[in-house]
């Protein structure tokens, strides 16, 4: 998506509290001023930091698309079935009736209207949704005649986004952004009600992340070096390397349950689930896996952190009559092919 050409068109801003805590929401009943200045900030700050494909998210309903309230609300604008400021001012009701987690806090939200942004084929509006959670501090000089004072000031700095959306006008994508999501998500989950969209990244980590968990769950270390082995040998034999082929090779050492578990779990904490038709640069996952499996645990509370190129055959564990434990190792160095 590029921007350079985008333009502020128009913007409303409202104050929207908790209602759990008996804050209240106070709607402007006009749309705000923005002379240049404040428009190049909003450009340089809100739209350049939201753009970004690891952003990149899609709106969904478990019935029906059209009610999920933030995305049928910006059809209705896009229809011109929906003014600016009643569209800001529903935006807004909706986020404060979705506020109710104790950990939410009061903030600014900024509606924002922007046009001129562009892909390969066609130029297209956007809206933006931004939450300011936290206002900055600053300090003013203030000139009178001949003598200079400080005064404190604080307000929003846009180049640090609290909460942020960008929906698109031709499709259900939104650019989204959470950035003090960890104890309460209700921004995408609750307001947005938005999925990530998965890309080469973003699902080479959640299948490193799968494959970390499966490895750990595996109690004999011979085997548990042995899935590792595997999966370096299956990554350094073709170019591409799909879900479904490295989720083959987990479950020949781990029960398909846990195997179903484990990207289960992951997709909840990612925010989509893998496709097992997904395709990854197979060494580009050989390196992930070379880093995330490299610790191989041998029992007695001990870990061994093997090199890429060794291959852990057997583990010999004998205990002296005086408690002595002696371990012994046996490592074999892997083929390159």
């Amino acid at each position: 998506m590029l921007i350079g050409e985008s333009r502020v068109e128009c913007l409303a801003v409202h104050r929207v509290g908790n209602p759990a805590r008996d804050e209240g929401l106070q709607l402007s009943e006009r749309t705000a001023v923005v002379n240049d200045e404040v428009s190049s900030l909003i450009l340089d700050g809100y739209l350049k930091g939201i753009v970004s494909d690891k952003k990149k998210f899609q709106f969904f309903h478990d019935t029906d698309l059209n009610l999920n309230e933030v995305y049928h609300y910006s059809r209705q604008f896009f229809r011109g079935e929906l003014g600016f400021l009643e569209l800001s001012q529903r935006l807004a009701r909706h986020l404060y009736a979705r506020s109710q987690h104790p950990n939410i806090s009061a903030g600014d939200v900024l509606v924002i209207l922007f046009s001129g942004l562009s892909d390969a084929h066609s130029t297209q509006r956007a809206l933006g949704v931004f939450k300011a959670e936290i206002r900055d501090d600053f300090l003013k000089v203030i000139e009178s005649e001949s003598v200079f004072d400080l005064q404190h000031v604080s307000g929003i700095n846009p180049r640090l986004i609290d909460k942020g959306a960008l929906i698109l006008e031709q499709d259900s994508t939104v650019y989204a952004v959470d950035r003090l999501g960890q104890q309460a998500k209700f921004w995408l989950e609750d307001f947005l009600h938005a999925r990530r969209v998965p890309d080469v990244q973003s699902s080479s980590q959640m299948m490193t992340r799968v494959l970390e968990q499966l490895s750990g769950d595996i109690a004999d270390p011979v085997q548990q070096g042995r899935f590792k082995d595997e999966f370096l040998a299956l990554c350094r034999r073709d170019e591409e390397v799909s879900a479904h082929e490295l989720s083959a090779v987990a479950e020949r050492f781990v029960e398909p349950a846990s195997v179903g578990e484990a990207f289960d779990s992951a997709a909840q904490s990612y925010g989509f689930a893998l496709d097992e038709q997904a395709r990854f640069p197979a060494h580009s996952m050989a390196r992930r896996l070379e880093r995330s499996l490299c610790k191989v645990g041998i029992g007695h509370g001990l870990s061994l952190l093997l090199p890429p190129d060794m291959s852990l055959q057997a583990v010999n564990a004998e205990r002296a009559s005086d408690g002595e434990l002696t371990l012994t190792l046996t490592l074999f160095p892997q083929s390159p092919d």
